[in-house]
């Protein structure tokens, strides 16, 4: 990331194949909320920290974002199937209902964010960190994770069927009712979540207790 001081104000709109480079981007730099959901397919930015913009509901297939901070913005229920994410942070920023599914996602960071019904099904998270993060029933059907940490993390709920991971650390998450927990074959957990998770292996086992 370029320092702050590099960075300059966007001369192009945020639209379909837009490119942004090394831009300070602010809430009145995106498209006006009053003409609709925003469509961004196919737009790239590099390079860049977006603070405070307003994109819900926006419709952004294929996205990319490579060095990027996103600092209080708001992507609830925005679509971004296919999208590729490298080297990106995001920091406080509202992500219910999010759908990165068939993403890619490398070197990402959530920290104090709030994505509930966050969507990653299929898609391919490598070095990807939640921390201070409420994420309950995200979906990572079907989805590739390598290199998985967690940190005051509310997965509560979540789908990890037939997902598969490799060094993902859950020891910072809380995993009641998870669903697919079979899925987890590998992961590394804590003392004090072998209850929830256990429990879960036994609802999806069909076990009964009574």
């Amino acid at each position: 990331m370029p320092r702050r001081e590099q960075l300059r104000p966007p001369d192009t709109d945020l639209e379909p194949d837009a490119l942004w480079d090394g831009v300070l981007a602010g809430a009145g730099d995106a498209p006006d909320p009053g003409d609709g959901p925003a469509s961004l397919g196919g737009a790239e930015i590099r390079e860049s920290a977006l603070e405070d913009l307003r994109l819900s509901g926006a419709r952004a297939e294929g996205l990319r974002l490579t060095d990027v901070t996103l600092q209080g913005c708001d992507l609830s229920g925005m679509v971004a199937d296919g999208a590729s994410l490298t080297r990106v942070r995001f920091v406080g920023c509202r992500l219910t209902g999010l759908v990165l599914s068939d993403a890619r996602l490398t070197d990402v960071t959530f920290e104090d964010c709030h994505a509930d019904m966050l969507n990653l099904r299929m898609s391919r998270l490598q070095r990807v960190r939640l921390a201070g993060t409420r994420a309950r029933q995200a979906d990572l059907l079907e989805a590739e994770v390598t290199d998985l940490a967690t940190e005051d993390v509310d997965l509560r709920d979540s789908d990890v069927s037939r997902s598969r991971s490799a060094a993902a650390d859950l020891r910072g998450a809380e995993l009641e009712n998870i669903r697919g927990a079979t899925a987890l074959r590998g992961a590394l957990i804590s003392p004090e979540q072998v209850l929830g998770v256990g429990m879960a292996l036994i609802a999806e086992a069909g076990i009964r207790v009574e």
